[in-house]
């Protein structure tokens, strides 16, 4: 028997996070080079004889966001059956054995994990400063008198 793990597989690159622009609730996709990258991942990590190895996958939770998803489609983990959301694109990504696997496609190497959406595992709410900087949200703060901005201690005003 294998020992517990837990893998936390953050999303790929998306336009906001090449800029630094907060992203939480917006639904903001993968870039082309994002998709690269993960599919990388995925023949990087993913594998019988890699880190993460699919048929031993209990459950995979996904964020309702859709860039999660489509990281979640492209890293081949040979998931059976359709995703529990609409796919976004072309989902095969080939693993470390050469073979294409995807989310719906009958792989023997493939997990038999249950995709699970759920807030749980969504991102952060930055409220008030969704979409904008750091140094943006500093300038802010600077003009209206208020200390330094700690996310930490002030959270976001109109989210977390």
């Amino acid at each position: 028997m294998t020992d517990p793990r837990v893998f936390i597989i953050r999303h790929g690159e998306t336009e906001w996070s090449l800029n630094g622009r907060h992203t939480g609730t917006s639904d903001i996709p993968l870039t082309a080079n994002g998709e690269k990258r993960i599919r990388a991942t995925g023949r990087a990590l993913v594998g019988s004889d890699r880190l993460i190895v699919p048929k031993n996958l209990a459950h995979i939770y996904v964020s309702p966001r859709k860039r999660a998803q489509r990281t979640c489609e492209l890293l081949g983990l040979g998931c059976k059956g359709p995703p529990p959301w609409e796919q976004h694109g072309d989902i095969a990504a080939p693993n470390a054995g050469g073979d294409t696997v995807g989310i719906g496609e009958e792989v023997q190497t493939g997990t038999q994990a249950k995709i699970e959406i759920t807030e749980a595992v969504r991102e952060w709410d930055y409220g008030d400063y969704e979409g904008i900087t750091s140094k943006e949200i500093k300038q802010r703060r600077e003009k209206s008198g208020e200390h330094p901005w700690d996310i930490w201690r002030e959270g976001c005003p109109g989210g977390e």
